[in-house]
């Protein structure tokens, strides 16, 4: 699912709160079209791909070397934009399946090689045996020499002419993004676990997927390098939608390695004796005032008196270095009247203290009224029918679907964007009907999804607009299918089922 998958997990995710701001998105009175949406504080980019899905024209920013490049493939291409590109690597396709043979063979065997950056200061020698006074312990060895070796290629292939810089920011993402996923952290790089053993995610070999994204019919948005208050004084819109930190762990630190695999500057980290993480010497000129106990307040007066948007939504939780009372002064005296929408957010991770104050997401609306106004429990119960069916929409359907208000692809797959006009003037009962209408159709198993897929693809009356995202869903169903029993057992299991093309070229790669 474009909103959900591909994500780069970051402090304050707000994820889980996305059945909750498309619902709230949705309510608000605006009358122009397309909606320009503004995301300052664009971060892994999540709430910007759900405005972008919801059909809005999307402007983001970050100061993030990172996350600009990898927000600025996802909000600025469509699928169809990818198939023209690659072609003297044979394709995208071709091009990551020989990226990810080359990374396999780097991280497989002793070959020396071109520049071994991550595998010198981010990893140990060796996985069974490291030193902690001089080894970092950010990546399985063989995932570093993996990263070693495709980062270093597609730098030499920009510099030869053979990929374009835009090709070449598309590979840096799927790198990042599989960098992230593979990182022995639990969350950012400030740190990393002191052992290697027992963490079956961090030592299988990372492979390099192509980005899912929407189709042409989807608007393009666009990505700014800048800070959030300088972005705002260029930029006005219907909603702008704010998330700055919270805390005072700062951003630029705390992901100073996916920084360091964006920029590939050779920067030379100090001693693990001096710095265990080994944080980049530059990492204060992205630091975020909004983290700063001294210098929040002006950030916020000075954030406010940015904007030029019919609509301000900003999420704040009740633990912020600034107080909610603080916040409604400050938005109330140049953008009121101002609601506050409490969530309560489950605690993250492990088990948690007995009596412990449970955290409180706060959404601050500043601007018209919405359209829509339900009783509490109503409005409750549209967020959880959200909720399903954000989760139908990354699953495929054992047998061909018609369901109004909703649209899909080859029959089996549900389309975005979703209709939320439609959605929102529908009953909580009708809706609810048929949201488990669709429940009941979901496949039960990667493997008879995978067959549908393929048998779909195989149908001669198929759009080739449809064939696009039926592609897209098979490679990562394949994709999900290799995680869950390796790539061995995945090939006896497809042995008698039809195999389209897709998965043809998808398999040859392990052969």
């Amino acid at each position: 699912m474009y909103e959900t998958d591909q994500l780069i997990s970051m402090i304050g995710s707000k994820r889980a709160m996305l059945s909750q701001l498309r619902l709230l998105f949705s309510s608000l009175d605006l009358p122009t079209k397309p909606i320009r949406f503004l995301d300052p504080f664009c971060g892994s980019g999540a709430v910007a791909r759900l405005a972008r899905s919801m059909g809005m024209q999307v402007r983001a920013s970050d100061i993030l070397p990172f996350s600009y490049t990898v927000n600025s493939i996802y909000l600025g291409f469509n699928d169809e934009d990818l198939l023209p590109m690659f072609q003297e690597m044979g394709g995208l396709d071709a091009y990551l399946s020989m990226l990810n043979l080359q990374g396999l063979y780097c991280a497989t065997t002793a070959e020396a090689l071109v520049h071994p950056y991550l595998s010198r200061h981010y990893a140990p020698l060796d996985e069974n045996s490291y030193d902690h006074a001089t080894e970092r312990l950010f990546f399985h060895p063989a995932n570093a020499r993996f990263l070693d070796a495709v980062r270093s290629e597609i730098d030499q292939s920009l510099q030869d002419g053979k990929l374009s810089v835009v090709e070449h920011s598309l590979i840096v993402t799927t790198i990042l993004y599989a960098a992230s996923v593979k990182a022995n952290t639990s969350g950012t790089f400030t740190s990393y676990h002191k052992s290697l053993s027992n963490r079956r995610r961090i030592s299988q070999i990372m492979e390099l997927q192509a980005p899912y994204l929407p189709s042409k019919q989807v608007p393009k948005g666009k990505m700014y390098l800048a800070d959030a208050a300088e972005f705002l004084k260029k930029n006005s819109g219907d909603i702008c939608f704010l998330d700055p930190p919270f805390s005072v762990q700062q951003y630029s630190s705390a992901y100073h390695l996916l920084n360091t695999i964006a920029l590939w500057d050779g920067y030379e980290p100090p001693p693990v004796s001096t710095q265990k993480a080994g944080i980049r010497s530059d990492w204060k000129q992205s630091a975020s005032r909004f983290s700063s106990l001294q210098h929040a307040d002006a950030a916020f007066v000075q954030l406010f008196g940015s904007i030029d948007a019919r609509y301000i939504i900003l999420c704040y939780p009740t633990k912020g270095i600034v107080s909610t009372k603080r916040i409604m002064e400050l938005l109330s005296a140049r953008h009121g009247p101002v609601n506050v929408i409490p969530l309560r957010k489950a605690n993250q991770g492990g088990v948690q203290a007995k009596g412990k104050v449970a955290q409180i997401e706060q959404v601050f609306v500043a601007g018209k009224k919405a359209v829509h106004y339900w009783p509490v429990e109503e409005a409750l119960k549209r967020v959880e029918l959200y909720k399903r069916i954000d989760f139908l929409v990354s699953q495929v359907f054992c047998e061909v679907q018609e369901a109004s208000p909703f649209s899909f692809a080859g029959g089996i797959i549900l389309k975005t964007p979703l209709d939320d006009a439609k959605l929102l003037s529908m009953g909580t009962t009708e809706l609810e009907n048929v949201i488990g209408r669709l429940e009941k159709a979901v496949c039960t198993s990667e493997i008879q999804a995978i067959r549908l897929l393929c048998q779909s693809l195989e149908e001669p009356q198929i759009e080739s607009s449809e064939a696009v995202i039926l592609k897209r869903r098979l490679r990562m169903s394949l994709v999900q299918a290799k995680e869950k029993w390796g790539i061995k057992q995945l090939m006896h299991l497809l042995e008698d089922e039809p195999q389209s093309a897709v998965v043809k070229q998808w398999m040859s790669q392990y052969v």
